[in-house]
């Protein structure tokens, strides 16, 4: 390996870090908004049985 080539592999860390962290990011928040989707779907839906008891008072 030439020393030249190691000086951009070195310099472009910070760069592929960066890129690492960000894809990171968007995973972390793709999974929140999934969990967060289904648990308003769960919250959002109604059983039958629960239908049964309204009005019944």
């Amino acid at each position: 390996m030439h020393p030249r080539q190691l000086e951009i592999e070195e310099d472009s860390l910070p760069e592929k870090l960066l890129e690492l962290q960000n894809n990171e990011l968007v995973q972390e928040r793709l999974i929140w908004q999934h969990l967060t989707r289904r648990k308003i779907n769960e919250m959002n839906h109604i059983p039958d049985e629960d239908y049964a008891d309204w009005g019944d008072d």
